[in-house]
Parts: C-alpha cells; structure tokens; sequence
C-alpha cells in the first residue's frame, strides 16, 4: 500500500510540475524571478543532476516543493511539508523517513525517475539532515548541500534502476529558487 501510494505522489507532482508556468500577462508587471533547480546527487563516485523549474505546489492534499529536469519530466525531486503554506520566515527542518509524520517541523524528500518500466529512486531518511527555507520576501532559496538519500533498491511494483554506484547512500547539493505569492 506505501508504494502504490508513494507511485500515485510520483506521479501528481510529476503532473503538477508540467502546469507550472512563470506568470507573464500584458499590463502587469512582473515581481518575481524565473524559478530554477540546480540539484547534483553524488553517489559511488557518479553524478545524478535535476536543472529544471521549481515551486512551491499543493495535490492531493500534499504540499511540497517540487522540480523537474528541463529536458525529462518524469525526472523529479520532491520535499513534502506538513503546512498549509511555505514559511514566512527563514525556517528550518528535519528530514525523515516517514511519509505519514504529521509534525510540522519533520519533512521528507525524494528523487524519483521513471523510464523504461523501471524507476530511479532516493528517500530521506531519520539520519538524512536538516534542510533550511531562506526566506525574503517572495523568494525562497532551499540549499541541498550535505543532505544524504537512501536509494531504494528493491520495489514491489517497478524494476529498481538503483543499480552500481546508485545502489549507495548519496549526498545532495545545489540549490532551489523560487517565488511564492
């Protein structure tokens, strides 16, 4: 039941993530910047990279900050938050590994790829850090450096494509920028 409702998350941010578009109606004049994701995984010596958009976006009752490699949607990194909203403020959270926490304070993160019936996966876990939201004004800078991941090398219902070096625990870095409303 974790991974169908794990694949059913997948696969609504991977559908929220291909709507998002940067505001841009004549006569109005813009107040943001174009949001960006530049996120590297290193694991056993190799590089995994997401360069794509990013935001903050709510489905199915999960909030989250999603983002999607520019050339392959179904390439995808996601932090889930217990919040109605993204912080006001400069706040500061601990990852963890299980989806159903419901503390405020506790979120978890994911890469995820799906190709060729097989899927490409990394989970926080209890150990993986602590993830800071830099607030000012409408934007919000998210630093990855040091953050570590758990590959997920066995499923029940796609072929684990966590094989050699990303058959390891791998450590994030990069960063996210985004404006909220």
């Amino acid at each position: 039941m974790k991974t169908a409702k794990w694949i059913l998350m997948v696969s609504m941010v991977i559908l929220t993530l291909s709507f998002c578009t940067k505001k841009d109606e004549p006569g109005e004049e813009e107040q943001t910047g174009e949001s960006k994701a530049d996120i590297t995984l290193t694991a056993g010596g190799e590089k995994y990279t997401i360069k794509g958009p990013c935001g903050w976006a709510s489905a199915g009752g999960n909030r989250y900050i999603g983002a999607n490699d520019g050339s392959n949607s179904l390439k995808t990194f996601s932090t889930f938050f217990n919040l109605q909203e993204p912080p006001k403020k400069t706040t500061t959270y601990t990852l963890v590994a299980d989806s159903f926490d419901e503390d405020p304070a506790h979120i978890t993160m994911n890469i995820t790829e799906i190709k060729n019936g097989g899927m490409f996966e990394y989970s926080s876990t209890d150990n993986s850090g602590k993830l800071t939201l830099e607030v000012s004004g409408k934007k919000i800078t998210v630093k990855l450096d040091g953050i570590t991941l758990k590959p997920t090398t066995e499923s029940s219902f796609y072929k684990s494509l966590n094989t050699g070096a990303f058959s390891q625990t791998g450590t994030l870095s990069g960063t996210l920028e985004f404006y909220v409303d």
